[in-house]
């Protein structure tokens, strides 16, 4: 009988995979700090999430084993923390392991700590025996034990110096730094100098989409090269084996330089980033490729990603069966057992070599490079051969889908809906985006908080990214029609901005609201990990609102952020994408047009170039107790529209004509 540890309770699916360990965990909590006071042990911190190939690595080596158990619960105090749940702890303990190692972090991130959370130690992924230049998880165990037990002093000292680091950070007096064509021009040097000209992409393997740097060099490319550089980076990865083509949507990353092997976990959060690309690209290049591309994301999420109530998973395992990509990956049988000959060789000519396997034995579908254009011109003739696929993966063991509900994560992925829709005025879109945010505002919107998790219930009060993309895509929503509901909801979440998240003194805004369990570590930064920096996003809903809404207090909390994001801006342009992207000099003073007319009307105005990406407000001529800044932008007939730059109007246009003359200068 396996033995249930104090994780059994708990209602995260990373968790509750650990609660038959031999491990005894504490899920994060006073118990936890006070039993190691109490009995003078240091306390192993392991921190990862359930679609995480590395952390079931590590659990089936360590975990699970017996040995390797009562070494960690003869000197430890354990903690098992999910990431996706508990963010704040994440950034924290990865910027830990940064400054004490001098390493990169990454799941699953293994901190060693005293009972006052302070670390003195960390890792990621060790292995049961030494291997790949690494210790061994037993003998890394022992040495910290034996490091805690005889260097207490040392201990104390490292954690002054680690706290005075984090101090630093909150404290930086840098000259500031304006976002001007000056500053973009040479964040396009940088990205430029780490751009992979032969595969697209930014770096070497592992390969990361990076869907900041892909906006900004979609929203800045203009001349034919820019062009051609960001369109083939595009290109490789919608091709190429990051992308699956048998149910749609894209994988974590790229182990190799080729974009061919993937890290097969699927996340929201890059699925509805890669959404957004994708309908951007197609409305700047015009290739069906991109926006059928965004449709099968869709269509992915739509199947396996969305629950009766309409809102949006977090992940998809990587792993099934104990085995990573079985569910992906076809055998030479399968392929026989399930297409006729002449399917095979398409695919073999195409997407796969038969005579190498190019995953432990089994095909990953990859374009081959040769065969790019070949394959947009005649992709239907594919069609009825991944359906075929397609019907083969379900009689597998699908990998582990974690149902929590990330409001986060949602937003972002409602974002991209939001486009396609734009693009599609697909019906059944529409009612998608609809279904999803009254779920959110209804169900994780209280008059106290608004939660960042749901799992069969509300759960963590919200993280400054859960308010800034919830404002973000609240906004966006407004572009598409009137709903007095989201823009009172959106005026709430910026006055929660101001009141429980800013920093009153230094300006920007703390990534946990004050109201949040106090850790040694306050943190702020502008910096993108793997969602874009909430505080960037909270700068620029505030500024949308306030012009919008006319609030001035919105306007000057965005003018304290901005100065705060000037100063943090440093030489390392590529570590502030999304500010740039976002905040650029010539974009502060945010362009709100206001339009009054029928229905019948707006379809047309929707049908224009000029609709796709920009905050256009629709509000019938008929609708009355209109908020009293939009109340003055009254009807004066069939149509009538405002044109807003920052606080500034231009004289009301009162025909469609004039409107499309106007977006058009």
């Amino acid at each position: 009988m396996k033995q249930i540890n104090r994780l059994d309770s708990e209602k995260s699916l990373y968790l509750k995979q650990h609660a038959d360990n031999p491990v005894f965990w504490y899920p994060w909590g006073d118990e936890a700090f006070a039993e190691a006071k109490r009995l003078n042990k240091p306390i192993m911190l392991s921190i990862g999430y359930s679609a995480c190939h590395w952390c079931h690595v590590m659990a089936h080596e360590s975990f699970e084993d017996q040995e390797t158990a009562d070494i960690l619960n003869n000197n430890f105090i354990n903690i098992k923390v999910d990431r996706e749940e508990r963010p704040d702890i994440d950034k924290i303990y990865q910027m830990s392991q940064s400054i004490i190692t001098g390493k990169n972090g990454g799941w699953p991130l293994t901190i060693f700590m005293d009972h006052e959370k302070f670390p003195f130690f960390g890792g990621t992924y060790f292995p049961k025996e030494d291997k790949y230049g690494m210790l061994s998880f037993k003998k890394i165990l022992t040495r910290v034990t034996e490091f805690y037990e005889n260097n207490k002093e040392d201990i104390k000292n490292q954690n002054l110096n680690v706290l005075e680091v984090f101090k630093r950070l909150n404290l930086r007096e840098t000259e500031a730094v304006k976002i001007n064509h000056d500053i973009v021009d040479k964040l396009k040097l940088q990205l430029d100098s780490i751009t992979d000209t032969i595969n697209g992409g930014f770096g070497s393997a592992p390969k990361f989409p990076q869907f900041p740097s892909l906006s900004f060099c979609i929203n800045n490319s203009s001349t034919k090269l820019e062009n051609k550089k960001i369109k083939h980076t595009l290109d490789r990865m919608c091709t190429s084996g990051i992308n699956d083509y048998v149910d749609g949507g894209f994988y974590r990353y790229s182990v190799d330089d080729l974009w061919m092997i993937p890290h097969f976990e699927k996340m929201l959060y890059d699925n509805g980033p890669m959404m957004s690309i994708l309908c951007d690209s197609y409305v700047k290049f015009g290739d069906a490729l991109y926006i059928d591309k965004a449709k099968e994301i869709y269509n992915w999420a739509r199947i396996f990603m969305t629950s009766e109530e309409g809102v949006f998973y977090s992940t998809i395992d990587a792993d099934s069966e104990g085995s990573e990509g079985k569910y992906y990956v076809f055998s030479d049988d399968e392929l026989k057992k399930t297409l006729e000959k002449e399917e095979i060789d398409l695919l073999n000519e195409y997407l796969l070599d038969l005579n190498k396997p190019n995953f432990e034995g089994n095909h990953h579908l990859h374009l081959h490079r040769k065969k790019e254009n070949d394959f947009k011109e005649n992709k239907q003739k594919f069609m009825p051969i991944f359906k075929k696929l397609s019907a083969n993966r379900k009689q597998k063991v699908l990998p582990s889908v974690d149902k929590k509900i990330l409001l986060s994560w949602n937003c972002l992925y409602i974002k991209g809906l939001i486009k396609l829709y734009k693009i599609t005025k697909e019906e059944n879109i529409l009612k998608a985006i609809n279904k999803a945010l009254d779920f959110i505002t209804n169900r994780m919107v209280s008059s106290e908080t608004i939660y960042s998790c749901f799992n069969e219930e509300p759960c963590f009060p919200g993280y400054l990214d859960d308010y800034a993309l919830l404002g973000s895509v609240l906004i966006d929503y407004l572009s598409i029609e009137w709903n007095q509901n989201y823009y009172d909801t959106c005026m709430r979440v910026c006055d929660d901005l101001m009141n429980n998240f800013e920093d009153k003194e230094k300006g920007g805004f703390f990534f946990t609201s004050n109201q949040h369990e106090q850790l040694f570590y306050r943190p702020k930064s502008i910096s993108d990990d793997s969602v874009p920096s909430g505080l960037v996003y909270a700068t620029d809903t505030l500024l949308y609102m306030g012009f919008i809404s006319g609030n001035q207090k919105y306007i000057e909390a965005a003018h304290r952020a901005l100065d705060f994001i000037y100063k943090s801006i440093d030489d390392n342009l590529t570590s502030s994408v999304s500010a740039i992207n976002l905040l650029r000099e010539d974009n502060l003073e945010k362009e709100i047009i206001i339009v009054r007319t029928n229905k019948k009307t707006w379809e047309k105005i929707t049908d224009s170039e000029e609709y796709y990406g920009r905050c256009i407000i629709f509000i019938e001529n008929e609708l009355q107790n209109l908020p009293d800044y939009i109340a003055y932008k009254e009807s004066k007939g069939e149509f009538t529209s405002y044109h807003c730059k920052g606080m500034t109007c231009q004289a009301p246009k009162l025909s469609l004509e004039d409107f499309i003359d106007a977006l058009k200068t």
